[in-house]
């Protein structure tokens, strides 16, 4: 119910992203601090129970985001234009990317947003698959360190605190990266 709370309130704003980032974070906040394996099946089986009567509380624009997201190419022109042109960019940065500031989607502005939503896009263009490798082995290097950090704390409350920041660092390095 907590957690609950402010998902709903920033649900309501509408923001449904950012909603579910902090459900996930107050999410795995309880699993650290050692909710029973059963309540957690339970909430998993209610939550996709209920996925399907969420699908229509959603607003429109969220229901097509979700079906671009799922398949991109249904819409090459409009709605899934820009996951395509950043794919395009990733594949066209080749083994070791184009330079600082050469990848062509970004600086042509094929890429909205390059230095938000598509930075890993932009990034895997100008340094290409060594860069990006490079790139995500440092994140995996970080939430890995976290991860010991919050092992090896000696009180619960910087277990969980160490533990619930790690978890929302690998969050958002996973959703932008799926951006």
């Amino acid at each position: 119910a907590a957690i609950m709370v402010p998902v709903l309130l920033i649900a309501a704003q509408p923001d449904l992203g950012t909603a579910l980032l902090v459900m996930a974070g107050g999410l795995a906040v309880l699993f650290l601090a050692g909710l029973p394996w059963p309540l957690i099946g339970l909430l998993v089986a209610t939550a996709l129970a209920a996925a399907p009567a969420l699908w229509y509380t959603l607003h429109d624009y969220q229901r097509q985001r979700i079906l671009t997201l799922l398949s991109p190419e249904q819409d090459p022109l409009g709605s899934g234009y820009h996951i395509i042109q950043a794919k395009i960019a990733i594949g066209s940065g080749g083994l070791w990317g184009k330079g600082w500031l050469e990848g062509t989607q970004a600086q042509l502005d094929f890429i909205p947003e390059s230095s938000t939503d598509f930075v890993f896009a932009v990034f895997a263009e100008e340094f290409g698959l060594v860069g990006a490798a490079s790139l995500l082995t440092l994140y995996a290097l970080v939430i890995w360190r976290g991860a010991l950090l919050a092992r090896d704390a000696s009180e619960p409350f910087a277990r969980l605190a160490a533990g619930g920041l790690v978890f929302v660092f690998f969050t958002y390095v996973w959703v932008n990266l799926g951006m």
